[in-house]
């Protein structure tokens, strides 16, 4: 547990450290990589923050953690999690196909077009690669 807040406060450290160091960048040329370097920072940051919370947060409620452990291992629990990722997966391609159909109406170049249906057309292959393995192995 020492080693992930050690972690945790290593991030915390080069977080502070990108973000202080974006406004030392000055000029024109250099605006892109200060821009980068904050937005970085300030994730570090705040991811560090939100885990050390949580590392206290668990050391100071040690049963509320073995339950919520053993709830988020459950078989009905897991059951609900590849549901709703499903149906999440499904909502995702036709927004992906809802992207495309936006992009060519709004004239945009073929490339953008094409990642767009590439993307669809990705999800697809892998659907049916996880299909056949299961199907295998079941």
């Amino acid at each position: 547990m020492l080693k992930k807040k050690s972690f945790y406060i290593m991030t915390l450290i080069i977080g502070i450290v990108l973000f202080c160091s974006s406004f030392l960048l000055r000029g024109e040329e250099l605006k892109t990589i200060s821009g980068i370097l904050i937005g970085i920072g300030a994730g570090l940051i705040g991811m560090s923050i939100v885990n050390l919370w949580m590392k206290g947060f668990e050391e100071k409620n040690p049963e509320l953690v073995k339950e919520n452990e053993i709830e988020f291992k459950d078989e009905r629990n897991v059951m609900i999690r590849y549901r709703a990722k499903a149906k999440a997966g499904d909502i995702i391609q036709w927004f992906i196909m809802g992207i495309a159909y936006l992009l060519i109406i709004i004239d945009a170049p073929l490339w953008t077009i094409l990642i767009t249906v590439g993307g669809f057309v990705l999800y697809h292959i892998i659907c049916l690669y996880y299909m056949n393995k299961y199907q295998k192995e079941m």
